[in-house]
């Protein structure tokens, strides 16, 4: 064999609930697989004679399929795309483009710095957090996590113990290696001290090797700080145009300052206002399957 690629088809994916999780699966079959047989690549001479296995395209599209099926992800956003987000007003469309264009970008090598959403409960942040998630795997191909912090909380409280910390490092270490983190619900939780060590870990050391993370939270994330006081000149700028998202705690107020000052440099602070989805039936959990 001497092609430098293999010309099987490139296979489909879609997304279905499946138990308590959505899955990433093949529309079509191993056997359309016109030079592998369905062995997902086979073995060839390369230009220089040397023997090589050359994958083909349904080899590289399972891996990223496997991205995107390792977060286990809700049932009910199975359908959390872009394009089944709605935007009901000008915040919701500028959130939707802004994270459009930064999956587009950070799918090209070319994003810098992450993406913080934040505003009142049920605006589909989560749901716009799960989309560029879903671009970033299943059609990137980048080592992306997702993850709900709360859950990630009670994943770590069991398994605590107080003699080794092996299976929390085992927790904790895959989001901080990964080269794209979407972390859910920030702030979420009872704030105990342990729980702000836990967070600040995790983004420090993110932070230290400059990776790209994601952020969702229900809290203000304006600050309460005047202008020309901030942290750095970042939180500066946002501060200026950021406005209350509802509810008493800030993000500032709820988070040590050390982890709210590096969250301003991480991340581009994106509003996302208005009505909750949930009550109005608009729901992307709410649409026909």
């Amino acid at each position: 064999m001497t092609k430098s690629e293999l010309t099987c088809p490139i296979p489909g994916i879609d997304v279905q609930p499946t138990g308590e999780h959505c899955r990433a699966e093949f529309t079509t079959d191993a056997s359309e697989c016109t030079e592998c047989n369905g062995r997902e690549g086979s073995y060839g001479r390369d230009p220089s004679g040397y023997e090589v296995f050359r994958p083909c395209s349904r080899r590289h599209a399972r891996r990223r399929m496997d991205l995107y099926n390792t977060a286990q992800i809700g049932r009910r956003y199975s359908g959390a795309t872009f394009d089944t987000y709605l935007p009901r007003n000008k915040s919701q469309a500028t959130a939707l483009e802004t994270a459009r264009f930064w999956a587009a970008q950070c799918g090209a090598g070319q994003a810098r710095g992450g993406l913080l959403f934040w505003g009142p409960v049920g605006t589909g942040k989560t749901h716009i957090a799960l989309s560029v998630f879903r671009e970033l795997t299943l059609n990137a191909g980048i080592p992306a996590r997702f993850v709900d912090y709360g859950n990630l909380l009670m994943d770590l409280r069991r398994s605590f113990r107080a003699e080794a910390g092996s299976s929390e490092a085992a927790l904790m270490l895959p989001l901080v290696e990964t080269t794209v983190l979407v972390v859910d619900e920030l702030g979420k939780g009872r704030n105990t001290e342990w729980e702000l060590t836990v967070l600040d870990d995790l983004i420090s050391r993110r932070y230290n090797a400059d990776r790209v993370t994601l952020f969702t939270t229900n809290l203000d994330a304006g600050g309460v700080r005047k202008p020309g006081r901030g942290l750095n000149p970042a939180f500066d700028r946002r501060n200026a145009d950021a406005s209350v998202a509802g509810g008493a705690e800030t993000l500032e107020e709820r988070l040590d300052s050390r982890i709210y000052s590096r969250l301003c440099e991480m991340c581009d602070f994106i509003r996302v206002d208005g009505e909750d989805y949930r009550r109005t039936g608009l729901a992307v959990s709410r649409r026909p399957k």
